[in-house]
């Protein structure tokens, strides 16, 4: 049976797996069964066996690393499987990493089955395994790191629980409704938090009284939390703790009725508070100042309280400290200082009769002492009256990013920019000088938020944003800000605002008809005529080929942007480039890319979108056919362009645009299929070409044509019959030939039920 594992049908690989279940010995680290399981889970290449093994297999860690590893697996069930497999191990057999990875990748699968298998069969079976102790599962979960994943659990799992079990789990003093400060833990704190916006979600009021005070109570809870923050030095790890939970007390003020004037109030100064105090991460600027625009409804109010708070961190007010003495210290000090005067007179006698004596070494010793004799009399001085001690505005790092993300964060809750923005705008520019490239980095941000809101603010700096990319960058990362800067403006004003516009080199007039030459070995040539098609030469742009040359960064993230960014700006028909979209065809297939997982999705939602939704799209996607296979065919040996094989970019171009076709039920697809039949013949006959015949050759069925013209239809007849002679001795290529000859008598609704079949061509 163990040689049945390893034969070459699927079938009965798995009814071998079947058949072996009872042989297995999972305790047995030496276990055959067990090694061959695992072997076939890991590497058999069908899905069935795959699945087969999952579902016999018995539990120890190695079948658990295995089955792990098949939550990533490319087929749907195999995963479920998977995940149903790992429902059965108790939770504690698991890292922290690999439970929340095990939620994350299961609660975002791209299969429904998976999302709820995960949702009904894993997560019930962990919680069950905490006998239903909800802050138990969330200590397992590590909220305060995966705090995501953890939310996203008890989401799904509180969807069907008792609302009476969920809060009675809350560990509240029924008095004042809030969990004792003493008692406040990062697991209690994340529960209440999703308990009450569960609760807000489902408008359950009466329960919602029950585990939440009223605003100005819990304003006054939340500074008092923050008081104990402030009160004594703690460990980094524990300051991290109070700050995790210090978000989690500011997102629940974020579902309270601010219809309670006395309450917004209490809340705006807590929110103020916070801010200017030492314990602000990121996270809870983003919650506070974004709560902020809804506390303060004037917008002018709003923007005048965060200016005030970036003054209060960037400067504050000077302070004048007075060291408190007894009237006996102050007498002891004044008798100090009467006594070294006299030291000072009685030297500087010294210092005359040695001058006179003209003694040098005598003069110098006797000016050092009476110099620090009198330095000693300005510091006892000094002592005796009240110092002021003048604060500089503060230029750290950590100051600097902090008000910055501060005022990032209130940009985006304005439509139009103020007087109080336009005078913070100094304070951005000035940090775009900062030597620290984190200051640099959100100083960029902010600057392009403040050119979104402002069409000439847009103008005037967007080469500041272009100019970057000409300086050498510690962190790569000024460089993607920068670039997700000019996608956004270039997409909201587009490229002729900021006169960056593609020149039409037309060098010939568009015409209803034009005429290819089809070249023959005999030099002899046929006159082909096309209609209607449009002749569009693109030009070129130095911005744009800037941004195109992003495309072949070292860089991945920048790598992304910019394409991420072009693609947005052909959907959005902000360019039109053919040029372009021969690129991004080229970085798809490109070797260098194959592990750019995020690269690869976002070209195929593009293109799958872009030639539906877009009119000019079968233009573009006809313009690029022939220089994107020449690239690939010219480029050099020890390019890796040189790995792609043309013939499969020949067949993704070809039928993206027929796709185009069964979507919109257009005649578009058809003349672009005809004009591409036409120059592919032309192509093909033309012994100069640079592209492989036998590629276009083969590239001829995965042609959709329907030519009405009978003069065009019998000129394509002729150049068919050109090719048929031209590689006669090629019986494979003469049958491709013959196989788009048969399509010319084809009719269009036969054309749509062949469109499957012609895909399948041999490669």
């Amino acid at each position: 049976m163990m040689e049945r594992l390893l034969d070459k049908s699927p079938k009965v690989r798995e009814q071998a797996v079947f058949a072996l279940y009872r042989l297995q010995d999972p305790s047995d680290d030496e276990c055959p069964v067990i090694k061959m399981y695992v072997f076939h889970v890991l590497k058999d290449p069908n899905a069935d066996v795959r699945k087969a093994v999952l579902t016999t297999m018995g539990k120890n860690q190695k079948t658990l690393q295995a089955a792990l590893t098949r939550t990533r697996d490319i087929d749907d069930s195999v995963r479920k499987k998977a995940y149903e497999f790992i429902s059965k191990i108790t939770v504690r057999s698991l890292t922290i990493e690999q439970r929340e990875r095990l939620l994350k990748d299961g609660l975002e699968d791209r299969s429904e089955s998976v999302r709820t298998c995960v949702s009904n069969v894993l997560l019930p079976s962990w919680l069950r395994y905490y006998k239903g102790e909800y802050l138990n599962l969330i200590h397992a979960l590590d909220g305060g790191l995966g705090t995501e994943t953890a939310t996203s659990a008890l989401q799904i799992l509180f969807k069907n629980a008792d609302l009476t079990n969920l809060l009675e789990q809350v560990p509240l003093d029924k008095d004042s409704k809030l969990i004792p400060l003493n008692n406040l833990t990062i697991e209690n704190a994340l529960y209440w938090k999703c308990v009450i916006q569960h609760l807000h979600r489902l408008s359950c009021v009466e329960e919602l009284e029950i585990i939440i005070p009223e605003l100005s109570e819990f304003s006054k809870y939340i500074s008092s939390f923050i008081s104990r923050m402030s009160s004594q030095s703690y460990e980094a790890w524990v300051d991290e703790c109070h700050k995790f939970i210090l978000l989690q007390l500011f997102e629940i003020s974020t579902t309270y009725d601010l219809s309670d004037e006395m309450g917004r109030k209490n809340l705006n100064e807590v929110i103020i508070k916070t801010l200017i105090s030492d314990h602000c991460s990121l996270k809870i600027i983003e919650c506070i100042v974004h709560h902020l625009a809804k506390v303060i409804p004037d917008t002018n109010n709003m923007l005048n309280a965060v200016a005030n708070v970036i003054s209060d961190i960037r400067l504050p007010l000077n302070e004048i400290v007075t060291q408190e003495i007894t009237e006996k210290d102050r007498h002891e000090k004044k008798m100090q200082i009467t006594r070294k005067k006299v030291e000072v007179l009685e030297l500087e006698e010294g210092l005359y009769k040695a001058i006179k004596e003209h003694n040098v070494l005598e003069v110098e010793s006797i000016q050092e002492k009476i110099n620090f004799l009198k330095e000693e009399i300005s510091h006892i001085s000094n002592t005796l009256e009240p110092q002021e001690i003048i604060q500089k505005e503060k230029n750290d790092t950590s100051t600097m990013v902090k008000c910055l993300n501060i005022l990032y964060t209130a940009l985006q809750s304005v439509l139009t920019l103020t007087p109080v923005l336009r005078d913070l705008m100094c304070f951005v520019l000035d940090s775009l000088k900062h030597s620290d490239c984190s200051v640099r980095i959100i100083a960029l941000k902010t600057l392009s938020v403040y050119c979104i809101l402002d069409k000439e603010l847009a103008k005037m700096y967007i080469m500041m944003l272009f100019y970057q990319f000409s300086l050498e960058q510690e962190d790569p990362e000024i460089w993607v800000v920068s670039l997700k800067g000019i996608f956004d403006l270039l997409l909201i004003f587009g490229l002729d605002y900021f006169d960056i516009l593609q020149s039409h080199n037309n060098t010939s007039q568009n015409r209803s008809e034009r005429t290819r030459t089809l070249y023959t070995h005999e030099e002899s040539s046929n006159n082909i005529s096309v209609a209607n098609r449009p002749d569009v030469e693109e030009g070129s742009c130095n911005f744009i080929k800037i941004l195109t040359g992003l495309l072949t960064n070292e860089n991945p993230d920048l790598r992304f942007t910019a394409a991420e960014g072009l693609c947005k700006l052909l959907f959005n028909e902000r360019i039109k480039s053919s040029n372009l979209i021969s690129l991004l065809i080229i970085m798809c297939y490109n070797p260098v890319n194959v592990d750019d997982v995020y690269v690869h999705q976002c070209l195929s939602t593009f293109f799958e979108s872009f030639i539906i939704k877009v009119p000019d799209a079968h233009e573009m996607f006809e313009n690029a056919y022939f220089p994107t296979l020449r690239i690939i065919c010219d480029a050099p040996d020890v390019s890796p362009l040189r790995d792609i094989n043309a013939y499969h970019v020949s067949k993704f171009i070809l039928n993206f645009i027929r796709r185009g076709y069964q979507k919109n039920k257009g005649q578009e697809s058809f003349d672009v299929h005809n004009n591409i039949a036409f120059s592919l013949l032309a192509e093909i006959l033309n012994p100069e070409s640079k592209i492989d015949h036998e590629i276009l050759i083969k590239s001829l069925p995965n042609l959709c044509i329907q030519i009405e013209d009978e003069v065009s239809k019998q000129n394509l007849k002729k150049a068919i019959n050109n090719v048929i002679k031209m590689v006669q001795e090629d019986k494979q290529l003469v049958k491709y030939v013959k196989l788009f000859e048969r399509k010319l008598e084809t009719s269009s609704d036969e054309i749509e039920v062949k469109i499957e079949e012609s895909s399948e061509s041999d490669e």
